[in-house]
């Protein structure tokens, strides 16, 4: 089975557009063109894939001429990107590339300075803000963290793991979404805004040359964005054990077996990820039920029974508690939008 995309909550995307500053007049053209439709964002439940954000971002990116569209004090005009991968792309490995990197950086962001310090057991991407006050929204933060850790991690050809990341203000609402979007623990009310990695992934090899990198920027912000994972968090393993062996092999049991752990060391971890078992299984199921019904002509009893639900009564139940909608509303809606569109 192919991986699935994952979803980002309303609320992420509600917070996004907030940060950059897109008038309520400018969000239904925007939101239509990027295939959302206006009422997941009013909905507290609502999910939006990572094709509609990835497009979402690239239109506003390309309307304000700024590749972290309205999240500085200043615009980063196009082609910042293209510029970081020419500087990097013949490096040799991710340390060679995060020392170039932090040196272009601090010539076009004016709002922080990135700076790379090595120890024995760890390496901290650190972002260091002014004495008087951050400069930036704390989103701009969170995108630039999270473009130089796709970006390596693309460059490696694999998901580089974090030991942990910190950062530097209050939990906000979206905090959920972090588990899906750096592959390690998030903190919050940290002294600093950092990325913690082990000192070995240093020395992994760029994976990539010239003619990948201009495919890569062809697909911004989407690679940096969403990261094919190898290594994986719990969540994540527990995830693609669903995605692969379905929902027939869904008992805890079973999974831990497959990951070679003790299924009270899969809970332990599953805690220290904020998250559960039951709640990774109904994740993947409404992920899966989503894209069933928006891209499959598959019949509601073949998605209940697909998803391991008894009767499809059970199916209407799950769905209406997880999107607010019925199954065969929400692919009404899908099939008018595409209608619209098309």
């Amino acid at each position: 089975m192919p991986q699935l995309g994952l979803t980002l909550s309303s609320g992420f995307v509600s917070a996004f557009l907030d940060a950059a500053e897109v008038a309520p007049s400018e969000r239904d053209a925007l939101l239509r063109e990027s295939g959302i439709a206006e009422d997941v964002l009013h909905d507290r439940d609502g999910r939006v894939t990572e094709d509609q954000f990835a497009t979402l971002y690239r239109l506003l990116a390309v309307k304000l001429d700024d590749e972290l569209p309205n999240l500085l004090s200043h615009p980063l005009r196009s082609g910042a990107m293209k510029l970081a991968g020419l500087c990097v792309i013949d490096a040799p490995t991710i340390e060679v590339v995060l020392n170039r990197y932090t040196r272009l950086q601090r010539l076009i962001i004016h709002d922080f300075e990135m700076h790379l310090m090595r120890e024995e057991e760890c390496t901290i991407l650190l972002v260091k803000e002014p004495e008087s006050g951050r400069r930036c929204k704390t989103m701009g933060i969170e995108m630039n963290l999270k473009v130089v850790h796709g970006f390596i991690s693309w460059l490696a050809g694999r998901e580089v793991p974090l030991v942990r990341v910190d950062l530097a203000y209050g939990k906000p609402a979206y905090a959920a979404e972090f588990q899906h979007l750096f592959p390690g623990p998030v903190f919050f009310d940290q002294p600093c805004s950092r990325l913690v990695f082990e000192s070995r992934q240093m020395g992994l090899r760029v994976q990539r040359n010239a003619a990948d990198l201009r495919q890569y920027l062809a697909r911004l912000p989407r690679d940096w964005l969403f990261v094919r994972m190898k290594e994986r968090l719990a969540s994540q393993q527990v995830r693609e054990y669903l995605m692969l062996h379905g929902m027939a092999c869904s008992h805890i049991e079973q999974v831990a077996k497959a990951l070679n752990v003790s299924v009270r060391t899969l809970c332990r971890r599953l805690e220290e990820e904020n998250t559960a078992f039951q709640q990774v299984k109904d994740d993947v199921r409404r992920d899966i039920a989503m894209d069933r019904l928006v891209n499959s002509d598959a019949s509601l009893a073949e998605i209940a029974s697909e998803l391991g639900f008894g009767e499809v009564s059970s199916f209407h139940r799950a769905f209406r508690a997880w999107t607010r909608m019925t199954p065969h509303a929400y692919r009404q809606t899908a099939d008018a939008r595409r209608t619209g569109s098309g």
